[in-house]
């Protein structure tokens, strides 16, 4: 196995929506929304391999939700590669890329897209390093509407189809990641959010441009909502169960679910409280994937 250089590596940063505020579709058929996104430390790695005969690049998967990760041109990352290559007039062939998939697949966050957008940063640096900002977060848009956001990896307010950003500071929170182990498909989850028509305004009160400590974000993030909770609860029950237990843990200072599931959130105070927490949550679900994390 050819060594990897750490700074051919680099961590997709699994994706939070702290809040979704989501609208009824519009004459597209696209659901405008609102959300508030924040990025944990921990997430897939996404490696470039070198090579020594030029070819175009394979993708190779390990770890420990590697089954059923297609590693074929409908793999995000491998429509970046060719993306890239089409916009630069780069051949990507002096590598190979290897994913290390530690993210539940269909879990709520972003796992494909942060790859899409790791790989992105990767290219740049080692075949296109005068490529503009810009034209690198159009190239991650076009793998999907979480691109631009997984690209950077940074707290933003999130609008449009989600491609529109506005770059925020927030405080780091100490957050547990609690996934029961079911692949919550988005078109279904959508699915059922139409057929509920519970349509509300997707406008957050909240001043999330001024936030700068935990309690504020929290005081904040209680006027808003995840509108695809309860259409994923109603088509997986025991992520409801899931987030009633999160709500009673004496650590959790608020429990959601992130994006259109199933993993769950809950925010704590402390790191310390976010280790506990997540330490009693494997005792009590062996069978569930538990991180305890900080979101920045």
């Amino acid at each position: 196995m050819t060594d990897i250089s750490p700074s051919l590596t680099i961590l997709a940063r699994a994706k939070v929506n702290l809040y979704l505020h989501v609208a009824a579709p519009d004459s597209k058929n696209y659901h405008p929304l609102q959300s508030l996104v924040m990025f944990a430390d921990v997430g897939d790695k996404v490696a470039l391999r070198p090579k020594s005969v030029a070819e175009a690049p394979r993708l190779t998967c390990d770890g420990p939700f590697a089954d059923g990760v297609p590693t074929d041109d409908s793999n995000l990352i491998l429509k970046a590669v060719r993306r890239f290559e089409t916009v630069t007039g780069v051949n990507i062939d002096r590598h190979d890329i290897h994913l290390t998939k530690n993210l539940p697949v269909a879990s709520g966050l972003g796992g494909g897209s942060a790859d899409a957008g790791a790989v992105l940063q990767l290219l740049r640096a080692h075949y296109a390093p005068d490529m503009t900002d810009g034209a690198l977060e159009a190239i991650a848009a076009t793998t999907g509407a979480d691109g631009a956001m997984c690209l950077w990896a940074q707290p933003a307010l999130a609008e449009g189809y989600g491609e529109r950003l506005t770059k925020l500071s927030l405080p780091a929170v100490p957050a547990v990641l609690i996934n029961p182990g079911i692949a919550c498909s988005t078109p279904a989850v959508y699915g059922q959010y139409d057929r509920l028509g519970q349509f509300a305004p997707i406008e957050a009160i909240a001043p999330f441009r001024s936030i700068i400590n935990i309690d504020q974000l929290l005081h904040a993030l209680s006027e808003t909502r995840n509108d695809l909770e309860a259409p994923a609860v109603h088509l997986h029950p025991q992520i409801g169960d899931l987030l009633t237990s999160l709500g009673d843990e004496p650590e959790t200072r608020m429990a959601r679910l992130s994006g259109s599931g199933a993993t769950c959130f809950a925010l704590c105070d402390t790191l310390n409280d976010a280790h506990s927490l997540a330490e009693r949550l494997i005792e009590k679900y062996p069978q569930t994937w538990v991180r305890a994390c900080t979101l920045s």
